[in-house]
């Protein structure tokens, strides 16, 4: 068992050559910076292109729940009086899943219908109203599953009305939406696998070029984890230097984008405020850039040395 002063002095050995060793990669990023920020450049880009497209869809969806889109359950009934359409209503208040009941008898329904005419006068002619009452029912949940589950509670509650629900737009919001998720998650993937590959690469050609020092320092005893060591800095080095970069250009995307976009929601009567990346949205591109970077420089070191 080893004791305080072993240990000790492992802990400073261990935080000697890693120290040196972030030094040393350190020291060869800037050695050679046209090439560092390329790769920061690269990483950066990859980084923050699926970001955007994100934040893009994100308030797309925060503009299309800011509509009044309310899905609708319209129950149409004849032949039906005042006191039957309260009681109608009230018995499908108390079902579950209901957020809103408004009634609206024959007479109002066509009030309604005769105040949305050019000329009302166009009506005088029936003897009677032709109109049935109505009972518009909001679902508490807008899921197209939850619609359809009340809608059928109610087909059961007032089989004699007639159901016609409005559900149909929400199933289509909720496809279009995992839909650019999907093609959104298949986009970062292959972005995340190409700058790794680009990474690699890059790491297994600064090994070959130390060639000769790696032999040289594999005859001294050095271990493929101590050469390799440098590597794996230097990765993390362009993985936070590429994470930064997307920071940057995302904050570029979203100054350049606010304007003509909320300008544009706004011509068409929609509110809109372009909401800016949260600030885990920053850890998640860092931390992003760090794995990568890691990953990268792991394979491509590893790959060398086999050599």
């Amino acid at each position: 068992m080893k004791d305080g002063g072993e240990r000790a002095g492992s802990l400073e050995s261990w935080l000697y050559n890693h120290t040196d060793a972030a030094r040393r990669s350190f020291g060869r990023r800037v050695d050679a910076p046209g090439q560092t920020l390329i790769m920061i450049a690269v990483l950066g880009f990859i980084l923050a292109l699926p970001a955007y497209l994100w934040l893009l869809l994100d308030n797309a969806r925060t503009l299309s729940a800011g509509i009044d889109h309310e899905p609708r359950i319209a129950l149409y009934l004849d032949d039906t009086d005042a006191d039957a359409l309260a009681d109608a209503a009230a018995r499908i208040a108390a079902l579950p899943g209901v957020a809103q009941v408004t009634p609206i008898s024959a007479d109002e329904a066509l009030d309604e219908y005769r105040a949305s005419l050019p000329d009302p006068a166009l009506l005088d002619w029936l003897e009677g109203n032709p109109l049935p009452a109505i009972i518009e029912v909001i679902p508490l949940e807008r899921t197209p599953e939850a619609v359809e589950a009340l809608e059928s509670r109610l087909a059961m509650l007032l089989p004699e009305a007639m159901s016609v629900s409005d559900h149909e737009w929400v199933r289509q919001l909720q496809a279009l939406h995992e839909a650019g998720l999907r093609v959104l998650l298949i986009v970062a993937g292959l972005l995340a696998l190409g700058v790794t590959l680009i990474l690699s690469v890059a790491a297994a050609s600064e090994l070959r070029e130390r060639r000769e020092e790696i032999a040289i320092s594999r005859i001294t005893g050095a271990t493929d984890r101590f050469l390799r060591r440098p590597s794996l800095y230097g990765g993390l080095l362009l993985g936070l230097g590429g994470g930064i970069f997307s920071l940057i250009l995302l904050g570029a995307g979203v100054i350049l984008t606010r304007t003509p976009v909320e300008a544009a929601a706004s011509a068409f009567g929609l509110p809109l405020v372009f909401a800016a990346p949260e600030a885990r949205v920053g850890l998640i591109l860092l931390g992003t850039g760090l794995v990568l970077g890691w990953i990268g420089a792991r394979l491509g070191s590893g790959a060398a040395l086999r050599e």
